[in-house]
């Protein structure tokens, strides 16, 4: 595993749109805003966005902020993508071990939120120190 560089770009893409046609954001996104976003997670602040990929496997990408309601920092995942045929060989739980790693030891942080499409993830989450605070409902403008 490693962080991201503008050469794992069109790699991250590639998981990206397979990522997106899975969610509920498919109709609102596209190719070439995903590559922009993907370089600049990759390029900017290391403390405060990162991507990491485990190339031919899956990838993880989020940032730092301070939280809104206090000085405490919090990391949050943004996307993250693991190929169906690595699913269940230990590569998500190693991705998010390796986001934990970095949003404790190089973005400071005290909090992490990671995002469940439905309650697939629960069980996972949970056994992974995870609790439930609360959950997002989105209305189509």
């Amino acid at each position: 595993m490693k962080i991201a560089t503008i050469e794992d770009i069109k790699e991250i893409a590639d998981m990206s749109m397979k990522f997106m046609a899975t969610t509920g954001y498919s109709d609102f996104s596209d190719r070439e805003h995903i590559e922009a976003f993907i370089e600049a997670m990759v390029t900017g602040p290391q403390n405060e966005r990162i991507i990491l990929i485990e190339p031919g496997i899956g990838f993880i990408a989020g940032m730092s902020s301070v939280h809104p309601f206090g000085p405490t920092r919090l990391a949050t995942e943004v996307a993250w993508w693991v190929e169906p045929e690595a699913r269940e060989t230990g590569a998500g739980k190693m991705l998010l071990e390796a986001f934990e790693f970095w949003a404790k030891e190089k973005a400071g942080c005290q909090l992490i939120s990671m995002v469940g499409l439905d309650e697939s993830l629960d069980k996972f989450y949970t056994k992974n120190g995870y609790k439930l605070y609360e959950r997002a409902y989105m209305k189509v403008l």
